[in-house]
Formats: C-alpha cells, structure tokens, sequence
C-alpha cells in the first residue's frame, strides 16, 4: 500500500509493464457501484482525481485510464493504467491489452514511480 485515507487505499502491483499502473480499494467489504455505501460514494470520485493528478505529475504519461476488473471480491477496486506520453498507439480501449502484452519493468522502476505517486498524494 502507498497511501491510504479513511475509505480508500492505493496500491502499487506488484508487476506490471506500465509504471504508473495503480489500484484503488474501498477498506470495507462491497462489490460493486450497485452497492457502495454513501461515506465512499460522495468520496471515490475526490479520490480519483487526486490520484490521477499524482500518477500525471510523475511525467511522461500522456493519459490516466481508468478500469474496473474484479468478480465477487470482498472490496471494490478501481485500476488506473497510465498511457506513456506520446503513445497514442496505446490509447484508448488498447492500453490494457498492451499492458499485458509488454514485458514487466523491473520492480525497482516500480516501487520508484509508485512512490512518487505516494508523495503527491500525501501532499
């Protein structure tokens, strides 16, 4: 985990080909919009834009995508893919399958970025 608030926690994967890559959880147990209760309802989408604002400041990265993956699990989780400045091959609905079709970076590269981010967001 790199930061958290009193609803929410970001987390740096643990492997991924695009630095910047993040995901987002609620603390307590819901699955889905259709039941997200009201305290993380009015702030999810504050959070999202701190974060995308983190993940933008590190540099190089064109645009934040947004994504939400996850069947039954015990908390609601939001992904945010970060499309590297210039890469507008990579836009759009092709950046997850890019994301999975690069090799991973080295970890360290990682942990780097994803501490940037936590810094932002701490500011």
């Amino acid at each position: 985990m790199i930061w958290e608030d009193e609803h929410w926690t970001v987390h740096n994967p643990m492997q991924c080909s695009l630095p910047g890559t993040l995901w987002l959880a609620s603390k307590t147990h819901f699955d889905s919009f259709a039941d997200m209760p009201d305290d993380e309802a009015t702030t999810l989408t504050g959070v999202i834009g701190r974060v995308e604002r983190a993940i933008l400041a590190t540099g190089d990265v064109g645009r934040v995508h947004l994504a939400r993956w996850g069947e039954g699990g015990a908390h609601f989780h939001l992904w945010f893919l970060a499309r590297p400045l210039g890469r507008l091959d990579m836009a759009d609905h092709a950046l997850p399958v890019w994301e999975d079709a690069l090799p991973a970076r080295d970890q360290a590269e990682i942990d780097a970025v994803g501490a940037k981010i936590a810094a932002a967001l701490a500011a």
